[in-house]
């Protein structure tokens, strides 16, 4: 019997095989397949709502009167994770943009060669949004956790399972022709290498602080073993390579719940958390907001925020992380009132802002997922600091 290639290794070939030979496929070719990740994509945001409904759900009702203790950890330590990682984002780019090594031109543009898009556009009706659904899990598993009702509970189990036969027999084989298909329409309209030609530095200095404080956060979250630390990350990497394809939390959660149940060996708290983080936990965000807009204030002469202003804004910047939804870009529209009213931004400031934010996305929801798979961990460690889980 032939061993099945595992999803790491399929997706590290797409993206070779689409960044060494991409180029020479037509670009009706590169419609044809960004067409099928496009309705691929449509199929997931459909079925999101039901996965995240119903993993959350039977997540939470496992958990039974200490739901609400599960939620509250989760949730501070979401809080506490995202103004550490902007906190420290603010130390290191103060220290290096008087060097001049992290710098960018507003006057050097950015455009496409040429545009990509769908063939045909599948519409599918969305039953609810996946942060409603989200909601209504969280509603309802509070409830039933104190006043169980075991045919409810049971129906919960039923749909979920259900939902997990689609996902390993339908969803996860499928996933690398997904991806193929963004990152053909990512090579055919050159925006990644202009990117770099252009902001080098900036890219260079945001990606490396976002590995870099993966790698750490892995570390910590696994006792500080190194061993144990990379580990963890070779298993969570699929859900970085997903997330980095499709610049989007939530598509991700099929993937990312199942690595983060690999590295705890608990499906309930991995079905429960990783659905939620994806829309509140965004390591990415918190590394690569600061970065921009302190990098932005720098193209305008204007002077960088002092510590305590600009804890003013990490305040404001977490709450505003719980409105995201992870969604593509979502993070910088949110954020965007904030800088106009913390920091001053003009209109002018907030549109580089912006268009850097977008075209770094792919980075920062891949760095967001990964993320999720180590807070996840730290999650689990102190539950069971709290023996509420074994």
């Amino acid at each position: 019997m032939i061993k099945r290639i595992s999803l790491p290794i399929q997706l590290l070939c797409v993206i070779g095989f689409v960044f060494l030979f991409g180029g020479m496929l037509s670009t009706y070719t590169a419609q044809f397949f960004y067409t099928f990740s496009v309705w691929f994509k449509d199929a997931l945001s459909f079925l999101l709502p039901f996965i995240v409904f119903s993993f959350v759900l039977t997540g939470i009702l496992s958990f039974k009167k200490n739901a609400p203790v599960v939620l509250l950890v989760m949730l501070a330590l979401i809080f506490c994770s995202n103004a550490l990682v902007a906190l420290l984002s603010y130390v290191v780019i103060r220290g290096l943009l008087p060097l001049g090594i992290c710098s960018v031109d507003p006057a050097a543009m950015l455009s496409a060669d040429v545009t990509i898009d769908p063939l045909y556009v599948l519409s599918l009706p969305l039953a609810l949004s996946s942060e409603y659904a989200m909601l209504a899990a969280v509603g309802f598993g509070l409830l039933f956790s104190f006043f169980p009702w075991p045919w409810f509970e049971q129906q919960v189990i039923r749909l979920k399972e259900l939902i997990e036969a689609i996902l390993n027999i339908v969803i996860i084989p499928l996933l690398p022709l997904y991806v193929f298909g963004f990152l053909l329409k990512i090579q055919h309209e050159g925006m990644f290498m202009q990117l770099i030609q252009q902001y080098g530095s900036t890219v260079f200095i945001l990606v490396a602080m976002q590995i870099s404080y993966l790698v750490w956060i892995y570390f910590v979250a696994v006792g500080f073993s190194l061993p144990r630390a990379l580990r963890a990350i070779n298993i969570a990497l699929p859900s970085y390579l997903t997330a980095f394809s499709t610049m989007s939390s939530t598509a991700t959660v099929p993937v990312s719940v199942a690595t983060a149940t690999k590295n705890t060996g608990d499906r309930a708290l991995a079905g429960m958390a990783m659905p939620i983080m994806a829309n509140v936990h965004l390591l990415g965000d918190a590394i690569g907001v600061p970065v921009l807009a302190m990098v932005t204030m720098t193209l305008y002469q204007v002077c960088l925020p002092s510590l305590s202003a600009f804890m003013h804004f990490v305040f404001y910047f977490c709450l505003s992380m719980f409105a995201v939804s992870g969604i593509p870009g979502g993070g910088i529209i949110v954020i965007s009132p904030i800088l106009k009213t913390v920091f001053g931004f003009t209109p002018e400031m907030v549109s580089i802002i912006i268009t850097l934010y977008l075209l770094l996305d792919s980075f920062g929801t891949a760095a967001n997922v990964m993320g999720d798979g180590a807070l996840v961990i730290i999650v689990q460690k102190v539950l069971k600091k709290l023996k509420i889980v074994t």
